[in-house]
């Protein structure tokens, strides 16, 4: 029989095991000689969810989610989105204006009745995402934003900026690949 501090050790382990293989990432390595048509595919098209713009505060998406949370599919939108750097407007992601229409009904702080169809070849510029270059450095501590562990605290044990990879220590656990 085992000592019960190893015994707590390798269940520790064991654990560690299981959250890498549950939540560990896949990355999938793209090489240099990936085809124009493989990124295109990547690109919206003509049977994807129009995008449509609104004039309107930024509560006005949240108040539009929330009716979509209330009245489930009959509302038939499939987003809606503020963006911080674009004020008074809003973007509602629906196949048809009369679907935008009709989900807008009743809410306040629309201004206008304007909503303008994004061209397909806009929609991907909407929704980029401008990723902030962050320094990490080894046995740095900082809090988790998101994902299950969100607000608890964690520190850097490995850097690998080739790969772009991160391993952190939480809760007495390696995470590898974070």
């Amino acid at each position: 029989m085992l000592p019960h501090h190893q015994e707590d050790h390798e269940d520790l382990e064991a654990v560690a095991r299981s959250i890498q293989e549950r939540y560990g990432r896949r990355v999938t390595d793209y090489d240099e000689e990936t085809t124009d048509v493989e990124q295109r595919a990547l690109l919206p098209s003509v049977r994807d969810p129009w995008l449509w713009m609104i004039g309107c505060e930024r509560e006005t998406a949240v108040c539009l989610m929330q009716k979509y949370i209330d009245k489930g599919s009959e509302l038939q939108i499939r987003s809606a989105i503020a963006l911080d750097h674009l004020k008074n407007y809003i973007y509602v992601g629906a196949d048809k204006e009369a679907h935008v229409r009709e989900a807008c009904k009743g809410l306040r702080n629309i201004f206008g009745q304007k909503i303008t169809l994004v061209p397909i070849r806009e929609m991907t510029d909407v929704l980029s995402v401008e990723s902030k270059a962050i320094d990490l450095a080894r046995d740095t501590w900082f809090r988790m934003k998101i994902g299950t562990y969100k607000g608890d605290l964690a520190k850097v044990v490995d850097v690998d900026n080739v790969r772009q990879r991160v391993t952190v220590k939480l809760h007495g656990f390696y995470l590898a690949n974070v």
